[in-house]
């Protein structure tokens, strides 16, 4: 079932076909955000975020293109899919054509937008493509795929009510992309950056979309197309946020397998008070599970 559609251009959301998805694609603006920081040489592209709550499951499905003047594009779909639909794939390809052959470029859909003309042409659009694959959509039928591929872990954390509680990196190897010294001092700063990025994300999900984000997917341009993922779990008031490369089936198997086991203790069916010293024994666990299966 598709749900919604929007374009984004970098900080602006320039349409969207449903009003009471706003909020749902505004979420894109934090998660780029979080991306930027992570990747100052813009090779990452965002693909799509999974979003679970009361009232379901939905993706967002994304197709992120950066302009010659390093605008970030964003061509959005909302609705009830797999990630690696095929017929979302092509409803996106035709999406992109249509509006491109309205509007060539980002600067004449950011000038056009602020015209009355330019949501009425969008809507006849999306209205078109609506109708065209929402059969072919529900009917389609998708198994997940094992790809065998080497899987890393980047970092791990868990925090609430937006404070850092543990934010472990990883991945070491991105403060060289920030021309960072890799020391201890630094691999904490880039860490809780890291952690109160997400933390940001997840309570703006909650507050202003009234759902919670489940998974973001996002290609590395810059390592042969390798797929990295956000995986965010709430547990009681407290989130376990995940981020890793390689094969999403197995990646999810593993942070399952972590979330059942640090959704056991007793320590996080207790409200936060600000002390860190009853957690080292949960970062420790934390860590040797990683290690383990990564």
């Amino acid at each position: 079932m598709l749900t919604g559609f929007a374009i984004i251009l970098d900080e602006d959301v320039l349409y969207v076909s449903n009003s009471n998805k706003y909020p749902s694609f505004e979420i894109v603006l934090f998660v780029e955000k979080l991306i930027s920081s992570l990747n100052p040489k813009n090779f990452w592209r965002l693909t799509n975020i999974l979003f679970e709550g009361d009232m379901g499951k939905e993706r967002m499905i994304i197709r992120h293109i950066v302009t010659e003047n390093d605008q970030s594009l964003f061509y959005c779909i909302t609705g009830d899919f797999p990630s690696n639909s095929e017929e979302v794939s092509k409803l996106m390809d035709e999406y992109i054509e249509k509006v491109t052959a309205n509007y060539e470029t980002a600067e004449i859909i950011k000038k056009m937008s602020s015209h009355s003309e330019f949501s009425k042409v969008i809507q006849l659009i999306t209205g078109y493509l609506w109708d065209k694959y929402r059969d072919p959509i529900e009917d389609e039928v998708i198994e997940a795929q094992c790809l065998g591929i080497e899987n890393k872990i980047i970092y791990c954390g868990i925090s609430a009510q937006g404070l850092p509680i543990i934010s472990q990196l990883y991945d070491k190897s991105l403060l060289n992309n920030f021309h960072r010294e890799i020391n201890d001092e630094n691999i904490e700063l880039f860490a809780s950056s890291i952690s109160a990025k997400l933390a940001t994300i997840t309570m703006n999900t909650q507050i202003r979309a009234k759902t919670n984000i489940k998974e973001v997917h996002f290609n590395d341009l810059d390592d042969q197309g390798c797929k990295k993922i956000i995986l965010c779990s709430p547990i009681n008031e407290y989130s376990l946020d995940f981020i890793a490369s390689g094969d999403f089936v197995k990646i999810k198997e593993i942070f399952n397998q972590l979330e059942h086991n640090i959704s056991q203790e007793q320590i996080l069916t207790n409200e936060f008070a600000g002390d860190l010293k009853p957690f080292r024994s949960l970062k420790t666990q934390l860590n040797e599970f990683l290690i383990d299966n990564f």
